[in-house]
């Protein structure tokens, strides 16, 4: 749906994640457009139900069962009063439906639409259009009617203490080899038993340690983990390493093996021609396999599920930087950066997906003879994208 928008969401992601505000799009194809109705996709339904404005599952067919809302359509310095009809036709399935009164006077065939709920009415923008665009970008108008208060954290500000005192106690000594050792190290720091759950690390605030160096050579920035969830539906992880994966002889080894290590993305089949497919009316995340123009069903994953894995292993989190050094062939840790993020906006996680700007890695393979090793199903983003899906990320540099 997004991919025929005429306006970029990524210009405007990063308002919405700011302020934490629940929102869902809705581009008019041409046709609904021309007939005044539009398919009311899952995260309209989730956005309507979430706000207990409306519930499509208990709604019976026919016109006499439409539920009229009240709603506005927001203009770059004011409001147009209307309201919306949500309603299931009696053809076909009784699919969802919604209409704004009056939007063909302020709207065209394939703008961008934003809906927010406020007070159990919904709120209209129209990101194509350039007046209601830069009201709120420069934080005018149209984003005085998002704007929410925050308050700071007491926790949050005595984590950052502590890290800041490691910092200052100088280089630590990694207590895991490996990778695992720049996180490990932390948390033993820090007196953090190893954290193999699903949930936060820290009194609610999950962290996340990485390498900025290695043997004093920084590194290519890479992207960061937001979560790992294997598909919920479909083929299992290891059923699709099995079917797709490639016999290769990895790095530095000399046995072959067969194994799939790829990143996996909406925008084009990767090198073992499997792409991922944000399909709104279902609400889940697809895999794919493609062969020439023929594209076929492999596994996916309950968007509800996706976006509960990340409001659980984010609400809170700092993403901390350390410089690492060999002393002795021992490798030590200095935690000298921290981006403290919160609040992630869940609802932009389709879209985000549907732009490329989250993506998914599997990484798994069987060993010469024939034992499984896998390293998860991991969502990321890169950290440069953050403020398109969290509400004001901050960072600190000791």
């Amino acid at each position: 749906m997004l991919s025929m928008s005429d306006t970029p969401i990524e210009r405007f992601a990063p308002v919405f994640a700011r302020l934490n505000t629940p929102v869902a799009f809705l581009v008019p194809t041409p046709t609904g457009y021309k007939k005044s109705i539009m398919d009311a996709i899952a995260p309209v339904r989730e956005l309507l139900y979430d706000a207990h404005v409306h519930d499509y599952q208990q709604q019976a067919q026919g016109t006499e069962n439409k539920h009229v809302v009240p709603a506005f359509l927001v203009k770059g310095d004011g409001l147009v009063e209307t309201q919306a009809s949500l309603y299931r036709p009696t053809t076909k399935h009784g699919d969802p439906r919604i209409w704004f009164y009056d939007l063909k006077k302020h709207c065209r065939p394939c703008n961008l639409l934003a809906l927010t709920v406020i007070d159990e009415a919904i709120y209209v923008f129209n990101l194509s259009d350039p007046e209601v665009a830069e009201s709120l970008l420069q934080q005018d108008y149209a984003y005085s009617i998002l704007q929410r208060g925050d308050k700071s954290s007491v926790i949050e500000q005595q984590l950052l203490a502590l890290i800041r005192k490691i910092n200052a106690d100088g280089p630590q000594r990694s207590i895991t080899p490996g990778d695992p050792g720049v996180g490990d190290t932390l948390e033993h720091a820090l007196g953090i038993q190893r954290n193999n759950s699903k949930n936060p690390d820290y009194m609610g605030i999950e962290l996340k340690a990485t390498r900025l160096s290695r043997n004093g050579k920084m590194r290519t920035p890479t992207r960061s983990t937001l979560f790992s969830q294997v598909p919920d539906v479909g083929m299992k992880y290891r059923e699709i390493v099995e079917k797709y994966g490639k016999v290769q002889v990895p790095r530095g080894s000399s046995e072959a093996r067969l194994q799939l290590y790829e990143t996996f993305r909406v925008s084009r089949p990767n090198a073992y021609g499997l792409v991922l497919d944000v399909n709104e009316n279902a609400d889940r995340l697809d895999m794919e396999y493609q062969d020439g123009d023929k594209r076929s069903y492999v596994a996916s994953w309950t968007m509800k599920l996706l976006k509960e894995r990340l409001r659980t292993k984010h609400p809170e989190t700092f993403w901390v930087g350390a410089t690492s050094e060999m002393i002795d062939g021992v490798e030590y840790f200095r935690y000298v950066r921290v981006m403290h993020t919160k609040n992630p906006n869940a609802s932009l996680l389709g879209p985000l997906l549907e732009a490329d700007k989250v993506t998914l890695d599997l990484a798994a393979h069987f060993d010469a003879d024939g034992k499984w090793r896998d390293h998860g199903v991991l969502f990321k983003m890169d950290k440069k994208n953050f403020p398109l899906l969290f509400s004001d990320p901050e960072e600190f540099v000791f």
